[in-house]
């Protein structure tokens, strides 16, 4: 950009974000956003706190030096330098306020040494004074190009000693200081010439550049392998699947199942290695965009700032600094996450599966706890659920059992005593039954398997029932890493067991294996499409991601990679418009339930984001926050009221349970919903720290948790949702983390 235009868009640079006037006093930040001090001063009254400021721009929160006093914060001298070249552009329409007289003319003339303007009245004076004979002035019908980069290029005036200009930097208090500050406030320091200075800053800041360009060529090279690697295992997958195919064709029509059986495997296993090369590489290349961002604004910073500004005290250049210092960028490949394939052929089965029956009746159990009695988290035991899998084909494809049978089971104590329940049999579609039964006792038990009334080979056999407790499990922590919280929200479970968790203050989506390992992110803080501000409720739709974007007032559509799809909603009190939407959930025929807190409704969108219908009438809720659909009832958590609102299919109110307090069955500021694998609602009391189960008829049934930091108690409360095998999930909002119990 030439000189001439910059100075015709010089507005764009010189008014305060925050009260949009012309800055006055300009300070600057740790993270370089610069406000007028008198704005400042405002914020932090506002705030009640003196010793930080919340940034206006980036929400950064720091620490003011000199106990809160935000004189102290280092002066902006370009946003000064910019500042003062505005008469030049004033001087066309409005004119221009003589430095001597302070009325406003159109001629004018502009002392280079005294760095003011002077009118044509007060000229001749000026030219007169002894002192200024040899001070350099021009007439600004007479200025070139040049003559308004110098405007730039004035030396800056120290601010306690005005007309003395910076000439030396403190390296103890690291600042620059003129003469007559070197004498008075800095006598004993270790002293040199600004220029000297700044010198050697700026070959510190060039060395850095070097140093950052060399990472990003490293991760360059490591993206590039990661691609070949990629490449490699899909090529390895393949070749083992055409492996397999060969061996598979020369058996019989009972060995199909076998075949897929290592497709599968091989798949999950390739797909697995992809996604974590797929996440290495994505990881790789957010590493390299923040090093080119530190690279550009290096560049800027070498391009822009005179030696007093690049000397200005600057947490971003001190952690490059750091960052250099410290050993040489370590990112590598790790060939750990890359699969080896190989198809090692089976010669035995191969020869002997003609000539011997590969199948036989067989039975195994399987423990796993199911459901809880007893008095809340801290008392409830845990039945015993056994699973006996009968196989009843052998693998030529004879059928020796079939599900027309009469199947029973007993499970007998030490006593002799049945002590089992009623066993439910499921079929697997692959010649083999499930049969599931609970123990109604701990300790040792026989169980025996007849069919027809004959027993099973194997049965009867002895088993161990043993009770158990919740087991707490816990991941996530304070912080904007992979894998921390700031402020977790909403959870949602996927098909695959996947956990996402919405995070609020860090503007994005966290996605986790169900024992906590941390999969993907994705977001971040913006209005655009796959952006967020203050992501709240989650939920999924065949494995898609679908998410309340509160304070954007929409709803964004992503698939299970992350990937942006498509969104609906925007700020308003229409039908099809939303209002800080907060919880999501999709009813029974596939739509999406909306809780439109602020428009304080319950909207149920298509999921191409067309409106339908409203749940209730207008006037039935004072601050929704979710709303889920369980068998052919919705039922919503009114925080507001302090309730739960159940309404039937059509949306018409039935019922409510719950009132203020910290009793049983009551609530203090209630959020999100979710339904266990017994059918029972869960609900986040969140101001009590709790969460509380009842039957969907609002009968309490027990609760768990309490107000605090330890396993097993909560913080603030917020979101649960149920993983395959029962486990609840719960976010915790203060304690920044997610708490799981089986």
């Amino acid at each position: 950009m030439d000189i001439k235009t910059f100075l015709d868009n010089i507005y764009e640079y010189v008014c305060c974000p925050v009260c949009a006037n012309r800055f006055t006093n300009p300070k600057q930040l740790p993270c370089l956003h610069s406000f007028c001090l008198h704005c400042l001063q405002r914020i932090q009254a506002i705030s009640g706190i003196g010793d930080t400021i919340l940034c206006p721009e980036c929400r950064g929160n720091f620490t003011i030096p000199g106990n809160g006093d935000l004189n102290t914060l280092p002066t902006n001298f370009h946003l000064n330098s910019l500042l003062s070249a505005l008469p030049v552009t004033e001087s066309k329409t409005s004119g221009f306020k003589c430095g001597n007289c302070d009325k406003r003319r159109q001629e004018s003339a502009y002392c280079f040494t005294c760095c003011s303007f002077w009118c044509d009245d007060c000229l001749p004076l000026h030219n007169r004074i002894r002192a200024f004979k040899e001070h350099h002035t021009l007439a600004l019908k007479d200025f070139g190009d040049e003559d308004l980069k110098n405007i730039f290029k004035q030396p800056i005036f120290c601010p306690k000693h005005e007309k003395k200009e910076l000439e030396l930097f403190c390296h103890k208090c690291k600042t620059a200081i003129c003469n007559s500050c070197a004498l008075i406030d800095h006598e004993g320091h270790a002293k040199i010439a600004l220029e000297d200075a700044a010198k050697e800053q700026r070959l510190r800041i060039n060395r850095a550049i070097e140093s950052q360009k060399r990472k990003v060529q490293k991760k360059l090279t490591i993206i590039a392998k990661l691609g070949e690697n990629c490449t490699q295992v899909q090529e390895d997958a393949e070749r083992v699947k055409s492996e397999a195919q060969e061996l598979t064709d020369n058996l019989i029509a009972a060995m199909e199942r076998k075949k897929d059986k290592i497709f599968d495997e091989v798949d999950k296993k390739a797909k697995q290695c992809l996604e974590r090369l797929g996440d290495k590489s994505q990881e790789i290349e957010e590493e390299m965009k923040r090093d080119q961002t530190a690279i550009e604004k290096c560049d800027k910073m070498l391009k822009r700032s005179t030696n007093a500004q690049i000397m200005q005290p600057n947490e971003f250049l001190d952690r490059l600094f750091r960052e250099e210092s410290e050993q040489e960028d370590t990112v590598d490949l790790d060939d750990r996450i890359v699969i080896d394939f190989d198809f090692k052929r089976n010669e035995e089965l191969f020869n002997d599966v003609h000539g011997k029956q590969l199948g036989f009746l067989k039975i195994q159990t399987i423990s796993k706890e199911s459901t809880v009695e007893g008095k809340g988290m801290s008392h409830g035991t845990v039945g015993l659920l056994a699973e006996i899998v009968v196989i009843t084909r052998n693998i030529m494809g004879e059928q020796v059992y079939h599900q027309n049978n009469r199947v029973t089971l007993e499970i007998r104590n030490h006593d002799g005593q049945d002590c089992s329940t009623k066993p439910q049999i499921h079929d697997n579609k692959d010649g083999s039954y499930k049969i599931s039964y609970f123990a109604k006792e701990t300790g040792t038990c026989q169980a025996s398997v007849k069919v027809n009334g004959q027993h099973v080979r194997g049965s009867p056999f002895k088993t161990e029932f043993k009770p158990r407790l919740f087991k707490p499990v816990f991941f996530g922590k304070q912080g904007s890493a992979p894998g921390m919280f700031n402020g977790p929200l909403g959870i949602a479970v996927n098909d695959k067991d996947e956990i996402a968790v919405t995070n609020s203050d860090n503007h994005r989506i966290q996605i986790f294996v169900s024992d906590g390992t941390h999969l993907r992110s994705f977001g971040r803080k913006g209005n655009q499409q796959g952006q967020f501000n203050w992501p709240t409720g989650i939920t999924f739709y065949n494995n898609n991601n679908i998410v309340c974007d509160t304070y954007n007032h929409r709803i964004q559509i992503f698939d299970d990679q992350g990937h942006y799809l498509h969104q609906f909603g925007e700020k308003g009190k229409l039908s099809h418009q939303l209002d800080l939407p907060l919880g999501l959930s999709i009813n029974s025929d596939d739509n999406i339930i909306v809780a439109d807190s602020n428009n304080k409704a319950i909207k149920i969108f298509t999921l191409d984001g067309q409106f339908l219908r409203r749940i209730c009438e207008e006037g039935s809720f004072i601050d929704p926050v979710h709303c889920i659909q369980h068998d052919n009832y919705f039922i919503v958590s009114d925080s507001g009221d302090h309730c739960i609102k159940v309404f039937d299919k059509q949306g018409k109110f039935l019922y409510k349970f719950g009132m203020w307090g910290d009793g049983d069955g009551e609530f203090k500021t209630p959020r999100c919903l979710s339904v266990d694998k017994a059918g029972h609602l869960l609900v986040c009391d969140s101001w009590n720290h709790r969460v509380q189960v009842f039957k969907p008829n609002g009968e309490f049934i027990t609760k768990f948790g309490a107000s605090g930091e330890e396993k097993r108690k909560f913080d603030l409360p917020i979101s649960t949702a149920v993983l395959s095998n029962g486990r609840i999930i719960v976010t915790e909002v203060y304690n920044h983390q997610v708490q799981g119990f089986e």
